[in-house]
């Protein structure tokens, strides 16, 4: 089967069922070898994705806030080892944290309206410049100690981005434009500076309803994510900047290498590094309202892999997983959906609370499995049955976040633990 046919035959059940609409790329020894839209760009208009389709990316925006600020390390204009209070002489603790530990996420700086002074839900509704955003969280305590461990906080990102405009002397959107965007003729990309922008070819934003239905995402404007999730782009110029980095282009050789360097927790300057299929990889992935993203490079396989959706699942990741592995020839495990509802003798045994640990996702959560109209469901979200050839189905994917479950049991039969991804979470009633 050639590549071609066997991506459609991963996606195309995705995108029967609402699960997937967007774009992938994939580029082998410095050519594209499949560019490929799927789905509907705006359901409402009944309008086609096509390649140059544009997605907001999310956390895919923090490669360039981090090349950005590489290309004024290497100018001189900054240096990564500066202190933040540098730039912020009253910033709590600022003097304590170095350019590198916030590149690196490892400051300690929490997430923005973490403490409970904002709601970053509302946030989002408005138009903020960086200066606004830092006044929200300026005073916040430090979480630990810096450099001590990872933590994807997205204020460092902001702060970044501040300190972008403070050196150059140009706005950040401006700044990214001059020096990273127009340089490397990625023409579809950009950052959101306002509701008021006008920006052709942008996709709609979905989010998941149910099972296998979708609905229109709630509205943000996104230079409230300004320096971490600002930035829209396609597929075909997100390749670009993944050749910039596989040729040393835009930046030298010891700016990548710093950059994709692992710095502790498998964390490097905006990218994870994170081996699979036994192979080097680079990748980040993003997921925000109405949209998600995934974005790999295999440097010594020359591969590159850019998986864009506008829809609000986590699930370009994994598609992007088992692409490299039919790129590179290796076994991958396609699910097999259903619709097929639940017996309610066998729900009543699953549905439950789960503790998990303080290494999930979210410390010492306890996830709450109920049972509705012939499906599971949580506080996440729904669970999708997975047909494993048995007659009661013990593995289900929660649809928002894409995420692997299946239930343990003992040797009577009893419901005992919950397998959520690579966690474990102890049933407790």
């Amino acid at each position: 089967m050639d590549l071609e046919s066997s991506i459609d035959k991963l996606v195309m059940p995705l995108l029967k069922t609402n699960n997937y609409s967007g774009t992938i790329l994939v580029s082998k020894n410095h050519e594209i070898v499949f560019n490929k839209a799927y789905g509907k760009m705006n359901r409402e208009y009944d309008l086609d994705n096509e390649l140059e389709t544009k997605f907001f990316l999310a956390s895919i925006s923090m490669v360039f806030t981090s090349a950005a600020i590489m290309k004024l390390h290497e100018t001189g204009k900054l240096s990564i080892n500066d202190k933040l209070s540098k730039y912020y002489p009253d910033y709590k603790n600022g003097h304590l944290i170095t350019l590198h530990d916030m590149l690196a996420q490892r400051s300690g700086i929490p997430a923005i309206g973490s403490e409970g002074n904002v709601d970053y839900n509302k946030i989002t509704k408005f138009t903020h410049s960086t200066d606004e955003l830092i006044e929200y969280f300026k005073e916040y305590d430090l979480l630990f100690k810096p450099d001590e461990k990872y933590n994807h906080g997205r204020s460092e990102y902001i702060l970044l981005a501040n300190i972008i405009e403070k050196v150059s002397g140009k706005s950040f959107g401006d700044f990214l434009n001059e020096e990273v965007f127009t340089p490397l003729e990625m023409n579809n990309t950009g950052h959101y500076k306002s509701e008021k922008m006008i920006i052709k070819n942008l996709a709609k934003g979905y989010a998941p309803k149910g099972l296998y239905d979708v609905e229109s995402a709630y509205d943000i404007d996104w230079s409230s994510k300004t320096g971490h999730a600002s930035i829209f782009s396609t597929a075909n110029d997100l390749h670009k900047f993944g050749q910039a980095i596989l040729n040393s282009e835009l930046l030298n050789q010891e700016s990548w290498d710093v950059i994709t360097t692992n710095h502790g927790d498998e964390v490097g300057y905006g990218w994870f590094i994170r081996p699979h299929l036994n192979r080097v990889r680079y990748q980040m992935n993003g997921r925000s309202p109405g949209f998600s993203s995934y974005f790999a490079i295999y440097p010594d396989g020359n591969l590159i892999i850019a998986v864009l959706s506008n829809n609000y699942i986590s699930l370009p990741a994994d598609i992007g997983m088992n692409v490299a592995a039919i790129v590179f020839d290796e076994p991958y495990e396609p699910l097999n959906l259903t619709n097929r509802k639940l017996d309610a003798y066998l729900a009543d045994k699953l549905i439950g609370r789960y503790k998990f640990d303080e290494n999930f996702y979210v410390p010492n959560y306890e996830l709450e499995i109920e049972y509705n109209d012939g499906y599971l469901t949580s506080q996440w979200g729904d669970l999708i049955p997975v047909d494993n050839g048995q007659e009661n189905t013990k593995d289900f994917i929660l649809r928002t976040y894409w995420s692997t479950l299946h239930f343990t049991t003992n040797d009577t039969g009893q419901v005992i633990e919950l397998k959520y991804d690579s966690h474990s979470g102890t049933k407790i009633d």
